[in-house]
C-alpha cells in the first residue's frame, strides 16, 4: 500500500506558496472607486453592503474590503461563487445576509434587480489614438454610410477621449454610450446618442454600420444577433485587426429550434436568474403561451445547470431559459435536450409574431408588456401543422386561456413543480427521507481521518 500512496501525515503538513495577486491591482482606491462607493453608501443610509466580486477580482477582494470598512462604519459582506453568473447581481446571496444594497464589480449585464446596486466596471488600457486611426484606415468616411461605435466596459473611464478622438473623424456617425440607469431608450445596458448628445432610438442603427471595440466575444455575440444593422464589424485592440461578423448559421440553428418548439409536448421552464420582478412576469408569460397551446410546462430551478441536472428530467422535451442576454449555455449542445430563448418560445407558440426572424431578442425584459417587443397572445385555433424536423403531420391542441382558478394560481405561483405522474412512475426517486420508516440508532463514531488512508484501515 505504501508503494502506491502518499503517507496522510505529508500531504496534511506540506506547505503551499501562494502568490499575492492582489499587487497586480494598482492604486485599488481609484481603479476600483473606493471613494464613490463610499460616497454612495453613506448618501443612502446603507447598513448591509454586499461587495460582489467575479472569480478573477477575488484576488483583490479583501484589500478593497478594507479600503471601505476605513471610511465607512457599515457591515460589509464578500460574495465569491455567486448563485448563477457572475455578470448578474446575485441577490439570493445578499437576501441570506439582509443586505441592503450591493456593490457589483467587473463585466456586468446592466439587469434589473430588487436592490440598489452600485456598478463598478472594470479599467482596461486603450491606445485610443492608435485605435482610431486604424478605424479610419478601414472606413475612409461616413458620407456614404453612417457608423456608430461601440466600446467594451472596460474602457468605459475613458469614454471622454474616445468620443472626442471619434467625432474629429466622423462628426456624423453615433456612439453607443454605457446607461446604467433605466431609460425608454436603452437596450441591452446602451443608449445611442449623436456629436450633440441627442439620444437616438435603437432603430436608427438599421442604415449603420456598427463596430465594437473590445475582446469580449459573447457581448458582442448579443449585439450582432439582437441589433439590427447594415453590418457588423469588431476591432481587437490588443492585434489591430478588424474583422467583419456574420451570424447567418447560428440563426439558422435557432430557426430549427423553433421548430422543436412546436413539436414538444412538455415544455420546462429553466429558472437561472431570480433578481428582478420581471423575472416572475416572464416566467407566467412562458407558462400561458404553453397553456394556450395545449402543452405541459413545469418551472426548473437547480442553481447553476449542467447536464447531470438536467438529465434528471428526461421527460421534459425542451426547456426555454430564464437568463440573462450574457448567458453562454443557449449555444451549448452538451445537454441532452435543447435549450431555448424566451424569443423562441414566442415565435412558436404565439401566432401573432412573424415566423420568421432575422433579429433576435436576446434581453427578455423586452417581451413584456409596455416594452419594444411585446405581443398579445391570442386563443390557438384547433387544427393540423406539418413538422419541418419529423415531416409528421402535428396536431395544433388548444389550451384554456383565460384560467381565472384562484386554486391553480396558487399552485402555479413562485415555487417549484415536480414532473407529475411520471416521477411516480421511476422505480429509483434519489434520496427520499422516510420518515418512519426508519429504524432508530445509537450514534456512533465515524471513520476518520483522509481518503488516502482511512484510520480504520489495514496499513
Amino acid at each position: 500500500m505504501s508503494n502506491l500512496t502518499t503517507d496522510g501525515k505529508i500531504c496534511i503538513e506540506r506547505e503551499i506558496s501562494i502568490a499575492n495577486e492582489s499587487n497586480d491591482f494598482e492604486d485599488i482606491v481609484p481603479r476600483f472607486y473606493v471613494e464613490e462607493t463610499c460616497k454612495w453608501i453613506v448618501d443612502n443610509n446603507f447598513l448591509k453592503i454586499c461587495l460582489q466580486f467575479p472569480d478573477d477580482l477575488l484576488c483583490v477582494s479583501v484589500a478593497i474590503y478594507e479600503e471601505i470598512k476605513k471610511r465607512v462604519g457599515v457591515d460589509l459582506y464578500i460574495l465569491g461563487d455567486t448563485s448563477y453568473a457572475s455578470c448578474c447581481v446575485d441577490t439570493v446571496a445578499a437576501m441570506h445576509v439582509q443586505g441592503n444594497a450591493v456593490v457589483h464589480y467587473g463585466h456586468t449585464c446592466f439587469s434589473k434587480t430588487n436592490l440598489p446596486v452600485f456598478i463598478v466596471l472594470p479599467r482596461g488600457d486603450l491606445n485610443i489614438d492608435g485605435t482610431i486611426n486604424n478605424l479610419f484606415n478601414n472606413f475612409n468616411s461616413d458620407s456614404n454610410n453612417s457608423l456608430c461605435l461601440f466600446y467594451d466596459t472596460e474602457f468605459e473611464h475613458c469614454k471622454d477621449e474616445i468620443s472626442k478622438c471619434w467625432y474629429q473623424r466622423y462628426p456624423k456617425s453615433y456612439i453607443a454610450y454605457i446607461e446604467k440607469e433605466e431609460t425608454p431608450e436603452r437596450f441591452l445596458g446602451r443608449v445611442v446618442k449623436d456629436v450633440e448628445g441627442t439620444v437616438l432610438p435603437v432603430e436608427t442603427l438599421r442604415d449603420c454600420i456598427c463596430i465594437h471595440i473590445g475582446t469580449r466575444t459573447q457581448t458582442l455575440f448579443n449585439y450582432t444577433i439582437s441589433v439590427e444593422a447594415k453590418e457588423w464589424y469588431s476591432l481587437d485592440p490588443e492585434t489591430g485587426k478588424v474583422e467583419h461578423k456574420d451570424e447567418t448559421s447560428w440563426v439558422k440553428r435557432r430557426r430549427f429550434l423553433v421548430e422543436k418548439c412546436k413539436d414538444a409536448n412538455v415544455v420546462g421552464i429553466l429558472v437561472c436568474k431570480l433578481a428582478g420582478n420581471q423575472t416572475k412576469d416572464i416566467i407566467n408569460r412562458m407558462k400561458q403561451l404553453c397553456r394556450v397551446n395545449g402543452k405541459k410546462s413545469y418551472i426548473v430551478s437547480v442553481g447553476k445547470p449542467n447536464v447531470a441536472k438536467l438529465a434528471n428530467f428526461p421527460e421534459i422535451d425542451i426547456y426555454v431559459m430564464i437568463a440573462c442576454p450574457e448567458n453562454d449555455l443557449y449555444s451549448s449542445r452538451d445537454f441532452y435536450k435543447p435549450i431555448v430563448y424566451p424569443y423562441e418560445l414566442e415565435v412558436a407558440l404565439n401566432s401573432n409574431r412573424p415566423p420568421y426572424f432575422a433579429n433576435h431578442v436576446t434581453d427578455y425584459d423586452d417581451l413584456l408588456p409596455g416594452k419594444r417587443h411585446y405581443c398579445e397572445i391570442n386563443q390557438v385555433e384547433e387544427g393540423t401543422d406539418v413538422s419541418l424536423v419529423t415531416g409528421r403531420i402535428r396536431e395544433i391542441k388548444v389550451g384554456n386561456h383565460n384560467d381565472t382558478s384562484t386554486e391553480l394560481s396558487e399552485k402555479q405561483n413562485w415555487a417549484l413543480e415536480n414532473i407529475g405522474g411520471n416521477l411516480q412512475e421511476r422505480t429509483w426517486k434519489g434520496l427520499e427521507q422516510k420518515l418512519g420508516e426508519t429504524e432508530v440508532k445509537k450514534a456512533e463514531e465515524g471513520r476518520g481521518g483522509i481518503p488516502l488512508q482511512y484510520k480504520n484501515e489495514p496499513n
